[in-house]
């Protein structure tokens, strides 16, 4: 019993199917890397933003400690506790036990039309200034 030319390509497979099935996996597998390299950006961005909150929410709790605010403006580092690992923030707070952070800030207290409230805003910046977070909040004069 002869098989056919026809019958044999059918039974295997060919060498043109494995190429285009190989080919058919590769774009799938760059745009997987591509996708994942995706994330882990949005994932470090979304930590830092989530950093920087936590700064800004920091200094303007410590300018609400020191009372009324005087108007101005100061700048300067965020100073926070290293964690084990590079670049590893846990938690910021003062400068005497702490050190420097790759975060700075600048707060910013103007008179608001209401007599007796001014408005603090605090900017916490970072990667070069090129990324920032600013929270607000208004602080009345106690009588």
């Amino acid at each position: 019993m002869a098989i056919s030319r026809k019958s044999r390509s059918r039974a295997g497979t060919t060498l043109l199917e494995v190429m285009i099935a190989v080919a058919i996996a590769s774009i799938a597998l760059v745009s997987f890397i591509s996708l994942v390299v995706t994330s882990i950006d949005m994932e470090y961005h979304a930590r830092k933003v989530t950093e920087a909150t936590f700064a800004a929410d920091d200094k303007l709790k410590e300018i609400e400690r020191l009372g009324y605010p005087e108007v101005g403006q100061t700048e300067g580092p965020i100073y926070g506790q290293q964690a084990p690992g590079p670049g590893n923030v846990l938690s910021v707070g003062s400068a005497s036990t702490q050190v420097p952070t790759e975060f700075t800030y600048r707060a910013v207290v103007t008179e608001t039309p209401i007599e007796g409230v001014r408005q603090v805003d605090v900017d916490i910046y970072w990667d070069k200034k090129r990324r920032s977070v600013t929270l607000t909040t208004f602080i009345a004069k106690q009588q």
